[in-house]
């Protein structure tokens, strides 16, 4: 007679099945999202730090998985398969748009967006790096934009030595960006006991228990109560695709209230995911963001009333231009604090790889270990600097634009893991800085090399760190912590090369001036925007921007003192954590669902307390949920029956 069996050990996260269909997600991702948004027309899938074109398949994968269990336990993904999965998702969800994007329509831009009246030859052509830059012989360019002849071959060649280029200085900057995740992780995990919001969701999602094939939340009632009701509102609204003039329920609508005289309009918008995920997160934090955004507002009244602005905007910031540059001086405060808390950690992270490994440093639990993760960051940072050197940048031009951009990424990463807005974008982009403190009358190569750098760091909204930050987090459902690190890889090298090519495809298929988007616009797009802020620039060259540094040091001075007040008095009431976002676009969008988030979390603390939070958090779980399945159909539909004239439903 055998011996009794022990419990079979977990299963890996990098298997055969999860590695199959990581792939895969990544490639529905690539070429679905440019897809989905500028030929069929429908809703944007990537639009946010859980994006819909990850949530829909993951949550269809958690319910085959489900059933696969029940039919035979053995045949269900495990937990840490599917975390791979997610994962690969993630990490790929940025790149379609906000990198290979903006990629392609700022460098097709210099020469075919060329007029007379934007003088871009005698301004911005003499100081091209044109190994940067693809070349406009045989009309490539052109092609590009209007579409290639039929009896005409895609014209590689003219591109692939410059993404060559940009695609290595792209992966440098994503493994700085993995490196710094391994290096900030156990600061930010078991130091400050950030919560991970966005991380809720799937990990309630996998929790599975012995001798049942569903996860708790899935049999509770409020879940598909609060599932119902977001799917409810997006299948009846579908109605009026068939039927025009079939009334429908506003929620997705943007309808405005003018709130203050010369101030922005109130949007009054509902996003049932913001909803969702801010309730996981503390009532300090929702009630700081909807509350600086008030705040945000009256000052612009007063602002506008006194007659303050700037002179001298900046390019990609829509909005609100000397209190974009206060929300940034709050943004660099918050980054410098964090990284000042954290300074012991740090230290010990740093001897370990550079000198001896250290107990308080131990690194078995992270992505990869301390010494290569400082290493890759000290490697890449020097890859990135010599790379905007020789693209025409002076170094010391170079070392503030790269500090920029850490402090972007860095930043953006901490408030997605801090506040739960999965929705995001910084206040500014490392451009303004460099201008403000160096003046617009640095060498013309800087100031073309600056617009470039728009193409991979401008308009941020969906950016790598943050997945990656995700994944370190999730990894604590893997058995095996290094394999996710191979995942991410393959995700990312995969999803460039996919996207990069469909896209060109489709470009010199349809069009790309053809396209539903602002991107490609002929006469402007990115690349115009870009382009002619650096011959604005050159044109009219000032020194040192002091009003712009007032603003700044306003929102560093006022950050840093709320930061103060909430570390000492535990009765403090306020984070600043608003104030470094409360005056983006995005922050305009989700005001009213934030404060709902908050207002309900808040009455159900009251009334209940913690027992009433836990039993209402299914219900929030399934708001997420349930959009994520009504966008899906919704998409659905516009494929089957609407191609090229959808129904956008929100960004995300």
């Amino acid at each position: 007679m055998s011996p009794p069996r022990g419990p079979e050990p977990p299963r890996p996260g990098l298997t055969l099945p999860s590695l199959v269909l990581g792939l895969g997600l990544v490639l529905l991702i690539s070429l679905g999202a440019p897809y989905s948004i500028w030929i069929v027309g429908s809703s944007e899938i990537t639009w946010s730090f859980f994006p819909i074109g990850v949530g829909v398949p993951f949550v269809f994968l958690v319910f085959i998985s489900a059933l696969l269990r029940y039919l035979r336990p053995a045949w269900g993904l495990a937990p840490a398969e599917l975390v791979t999965i997610l994962v690969m998702g993630l990490v790929a969800s940025g790149i379609p748009i906000f990198v290979a994007g903006y990629l392609l329509a700022v460098i097709s831009k210099p020469y075919y967006g060329a007029t007379p009246e934007n003088e871009w030859t005698t301004y911005l052509h003499p100081y091209l790096p044109h190994w940067a830059i693809p070349a406009p012989d045989h009309q490539a360019m052109r092609y590009f934009y209007e579409g290639l002849p039929a009896d005409q071959p895609l014209p590689l060649g003219a591109w692939l030595g410059p993404l060559g280029w940009w695609l290595s200085l792209i992966l440098a900057l994503y493994l700085v960006c993995l490196c710094l995740v391994v290096i900030l992780r156990r600061q930010w995990v078991e130091h400050e006991r950030l919560a991970f919001p966005l991380t809720e969701v799937p990990r309630l999602l996998l929790e599975v228990q012995p001798g049942s094939a569903l996860p708790p939340i899935l049999r509770t009632r409020s879940f598909w109560l609060g599932c119902g009701l977001p799917l409810a509102v997006i299948l009846f609204n579908t109605i009026a695709y068939f039927q025009p003039g079939f009334p429908q329920l506003p929620v997705h609508q943007d309808t405005t209230l003018d709130l203050l005289p010369g101030a922005p309009p109130v949007l009054l918008v509902l996003y049932f995911p913001v909803v969702g995920f801010m309730y996981l997160v503390g009532t300090s934090i929702s009630f700081s963001v909807w509350f600086c955004y008030l705040l945000t507002l009256a000052e612009s009244s007063a602002l506008n009333w006194a007659g303050f602005g700037l002179a001298r905007p900046d390019a990609f910031v829509w909005d609100w231009q000397p209190l974009s540059w206060q929300a940034y001086g709050a943004f660099i405060a918050m980054v410098a604090w964090s990284l000042w808390m954290g300074r012991h950690q740090l230290a010990a992270v740093f001897r370990s790889a550079l000198v001896r490994r250290s107990p308080a440093a131990a690194d078995d639990d992270e992505l990869l270990p301390y010494r290569p993760a400082v290493f890759g960051l000290l490697g890449g940072l020097v890859y990135i600097a010599a790379w905007l050197w020789w693209a025409g940048m002076d170094l010391h031009v170079a070392l503030l634009y790269l500090a920029g951009v850490l402090f972007m990424v860095v930043g953006i990463t901490r408030l997605v893991v801090q506040s739960g807005m999965h929705y995001l974008t910084p206040p500014m982009a490392s451009q303004g800085l460099v201008l403000a403190l160096c003046g617009t009358t640095i060498a013309p190569p800087n100031l073309v090399a600056l617009a470039l750098a728009y193409s991979w760091c401008g308009d941020i909204e969906s950016i790598f760190m943050p997945s990656a930050a995700h994944a370190a987090k999730l990894n604590e459902l893997c058995p095996r912590r290094r394999s996710l690190a191979l995942a991410i890889a393959l995700a990312v090298v995969t999803s460039l090369v996919a996207t990069l090519y469909f896209m060109l495809s489709m470009c010199y298929q349809y069009g790309a001036g053809n396209f539903r988007s602002w991107f490609f616009q002929p006469g402007a797009g990115a690349g115009g925007i870009a382009f002619d802020w650096a011959v604005y620039q050159l044109r009219d060259p000032q020194p040192a921007d002091w009003g712009k540094l007032a603003y700044l040091a306003l929102g560093a001075l006022v950050y840093s003192l709320l930061a103060l007040g909430q570390y000492h008095c535990y009765w403090w009431p306020l984070s600043p954590v608003g104030l470094t976002v409360a005056t983006t676009w995005m922050v305009r969008r989700i005001a009213l669902s934030v404060f709902l988030a908050w207002a309900l979390k808040t009455l159900i603390l009251r009334l209940g307390g913690l027992p009433a939070y836990r039993a209402c958090r299914p219900f929030f779980v399934g708001l997420i949920v349930g959009f994520f399945a009504g966008v899906g159909i919704s998409y659905g539909v516009d494929l089957i029956w609407f191609f090229g004239k959808g129904h956008p439903i929100l960004h995300g």
